[in-house]
């Protein structure tokens, strides 16, 4: 197979991905850029064996559900991969199509990748089941922030899903453990095994948090009040678990109504692990996701995201094996593998 003609489909799709790993350069770890062009190139290599894919036709056509779902099945029956590995190579295509869905006429593809559900991993069982984007999404619309206690649950679960903290780890928050006024606002946290840590607002919960303050803590905060404290105690009483599981229940059954991706049981924890198994859907690296869970191993994670050992030790092999990466390719003239365009 040759690529004289520069205006072929798989060299246009060649460079799209090829900005793609750009765009993720200093955003993503090496590690994580090592693994989209590995599922990048197992992906050519199955179009070109199995749905006869050349340099003239190989574009983002190709990328649909029934065909990715065969490559699945491909890597699984055929390369004798893991489930768990399956669904990482799920998640690697489903980032470069996000990437790509920037334009108007990839965003179907997008949209088509995100219909295949993931492979049942033999750690199943261990793993608490993860809320969509969508039954997130309810639960914050069903509480609002016009109520006092909307604003509460909001900032709440805000915090649960996109600091990925554990419920103690909310209730126990002082006002004086709080930064705002730095370039990052962040929050120190104890965790587990009385580990402190740091966790970084977002934009939208920062806004919401300084709302919540004004109403609930006035101008001039007590530094050693409970950011959520129980009504019935004063500032200086801290929340129950039960009692916040309990309100969270009664949101749930009311989001259910108009989103039924929202479970019939509703427990805190899901939101930590949400934001996990997004961010591993959005290919973010393992390593990553445990520094921001506050994990000590990142055995530990993937054990949580029912992650198997081998995948990150091949994955720091594939770091320690390449001497020079770099992220632009050259496109010789003399393709003889449709792979080697990425």
């Amino acid at each position: 197979m040759t690529t004289t003609n520069t205006n072929n489909r798989a060299i246009a799709l060649a460079k799209l991905f090829s900005a793609f790993l750009e765009a993720s350069a200093g955003r993503r770890s090496d590690c994580t850029i090592t693994g989209y062009r590995t599922s990048m190139r197992l992906f050519a290599s199955f179009a070109e064996q199995y749905l006869h894919a050349d340099t003239a036709h190989f574009d983002i056509t190709y990328f649909t559900e029934h065909y990715v779902s065969r490559y699945l099945q491909w890597l699984q029956d055929i390369k004798g991969v893991s489930p768990q590995t399956c669904n990482l190579r799920l998640c690697q295509l489903r980032a470069f199509l996000k990437y790509a869905s920037k334009d108007p006429a990839i965003m179907p593809y997008y949209l088509s990748l995100r219909q295949i559900e993931r492979y049942v991993t033999e750690n199943r069982t261990k793993v608490v089941e993860p809320l969509s984007r969508a039954a997130i999404a309810a639960l914050m619309k069903e509480s609002g922030t016009d109520t006092e206690t909307g604003l509460r649950y909001t900032l709440l679960i805000a915090m649960l899903y996109t600091m990925a903290l554990r419920m103690d780890e909310v209730l126990s928050i002082r006002i004086k453990d709080l930064r705002l006024d730095t370039v990052k606002p962040y929050v120190t946290v104890v965790g587990k095994g009385r580990k402190a840590r740091t966790a970084y607002f977002y934009k939208a919960t920062l806004k919401t948090l300084r709302k919540y303050i004004a109403r609930e803590h006035g101008s001039n905060p007590n530094p050693d009040a409970y950011l959520f404290y129980a009504k019935s105690g004063g500032q200086f009483s801290k929340v129950s678990a039960r009692g916040v599981n309990k309100q969270l229940a009664v949101y749930a059954a009311k989001a259910r109504k108009s989103c039924t991706e929202v479970p019939e049981h509703i427990h805190s924890h899901q939101f930590r692990h949400s934001i996990a198994t997004h961010m591993l859907e959005d290919g973010i690296n393992v390593f990553q996701i445990s520094k921001m869970l506050g994990h000590e191993s990142v055995e530990t994670t993937m054990t949580y995201l029912g992650v198997t050992v081998s995948m990150t030790d091949n994955a720091i092999q594939k770091i320690e094996s390449t001497a020079a990466r770099s992220i632009k390719p050259v496109w010789k003239k003399n393709i003889r593998k449709l792979q080697d365009l990425f």
